[in-house]
């Protein structure tokens, strides 16, 4: 996000990322099973390739990542996706429950936080640039306690855990 709260520059999170926070976001999708991410996200971001599957859930008739072969498109509710994702990815003796990583912009990210789904938020602030689609970073990181915080470059790391 940028310094005034902002989501997006120009319609995409790309003109607030910088190359440390790009390299953090790989290191994230490193240690996860699944990434979910919504429509609006999937309109405006590359998602062409993904180095796990990833699951796209919005209300749009259209396929929305047909490049990326791990890519599948969900029309459902939040908890009916949430069946879907422990029907494919049941845990067993030998292996863990999913890690998810969840990519996606302010709107499901709320939803989610709301619906208590979220254990770990991490949050980028681009200190010296701002945008638009602005939210505040108070509400949607009420339910949590900054675990971490670490400052480098033109960027702010914060790892959050649920309360």
């Amino acid at each position: 996000m940028g310094s005034d709260g902002s989501t997006t520059s120009n319609n995409s999170s790309i003109g607030l990322s910088t190359d440390e926070d790009r390299l953090r976001f790989k290191q994230l999708r490193s240690k996860t099973d699944l990434i979910l991410i919504g429509g609006n996200t999937a309109r405006r971001e590359p998602y062409k390739r993904t180095p796990v599957p990833l699951y796209i859930l919005t209300h749009a008739k259209v396929r929305l990542q047909p490049k990326n072969q791990l890519a599948k498109q969900f029309s459902m509710g939040i908890a009916d996706l949430f069946t879907e994702i422990s029907n494919n990815f049941p845990p067993t003796e030998t292996t863990s429950p999913i890690n998810l990583l969840v990519e996606a912009g302010p709107i499901l990210l709320q939803e989610l936080i709301d619906l208590s789904l979220i254990n770990h938020l991490y949050l980028t602030k681009n200190l010296e640039k701002s945008g638009e689609n602005k939210i505040s970073i108070a509400d949607l990181t009420s339910p949590f306690k900054l675990l971490s915080t670490e400052r480098v470059g033109a960027c702010e790391f914060l790892h959050y855990q649920k309360l």
